[in-house]
């Protein structure tokens, strides 16, 4: 009886471990097929939850300080992202609330006669010019008379000092060229949300800030 007892035991062990090894040796399915860019798959940032903590308590003080304006201003959006920030304002709905404006660079300016009431009296005027011996002149389609234009104002204003030495009178300065460097948005009357959601935005245009201004007259046109 023993030994019938040890054969059925020795019979139970190579059967478990003839379990165990077709266990471990079983053909496991292979996922990789069902990967889509497997090498493209990579981390590629982890804020450091000081930085985020700090980001958020930032965005709060600002919703903070905002609460209750008129206008608020959100400046320092680049030219090369007018369009985006364009997009991302118009999501908001705002309508006649937000007033959108070029920021502008000067980048050459003109010395100038002021347009006259026609074009005859532009004539008079060059022909006066001449008598001066001042003779590099052109009239303007709005009847403007130029007399030059500078890479900067400093050489506009001594042009023009030339002038008056000779008997010019009535000639002025002024920017002739402009270039759109950024723009700004101004928001009318916004509420909490609208400024936390101002304050969010700001991550994705960087170099922006936000603060109150004085809003502009009720009859300034909107989205410009």
């Amino acid at each position: 009886m023993s030994r019938f007892l040890f054969f059925l035991l020795l019979l139970a062990v190579l059967a478990f471990g003839a379990h165990l090894w077709l266990e471990e040796h079983a053909q496991r399915p292979d996922l990789s097929a069902r990967e889509i860019n497997p090498g493209a798959v990579r981390i590629v940032s982890v804020t450091p939850p000081t930085i985020a903590a700090k980001a958020v308590a930032d965005r709060q003080r600002a919703t903070q300080a905002l609460a209750g304006a008129a206008c608020v201003e959100f400046s320092g959006v680049a030219a090369a992202d007018a369009a985006r920030a364009h997009d991302a304002f118009a999501a908001m709905h705002l309508g006649n609330r937000l007033l959108e404006h070029p920021v502008e660079d000067v980048s050459r300016y003109w010395v100038f006669v002021p347009p006259a009431a026609d074009r005859r009296g532009a004539e008079g005027t060059v022909t006066q010019l001449k008598r001066l011996g001042v003779g590099d002149v052109s009239i303007r389609p709005d009847n403007a008379i130029s007399l030059g234009v500078f890479s900067s104002e400093e050489a506009a204003r001594r042009f023009l000092a030339s002038l008056a030495a000779r008997g010019v009178r009535g000639a002025e300065v002024g920017p002739f060229t402009k270039e759109v460097r950024g723009v700004t948005m101004l928001v009318r009357e916004p509420d909490t949300e609208t400024v936390a959601r101002l304050a969010i935005l700001q991550r994705d245009f960087p170099g922006s800030s936000l603060h109150a201004v004085a809003c502009p007259p009720a009859n300034a046109k909107a989205g410009q």
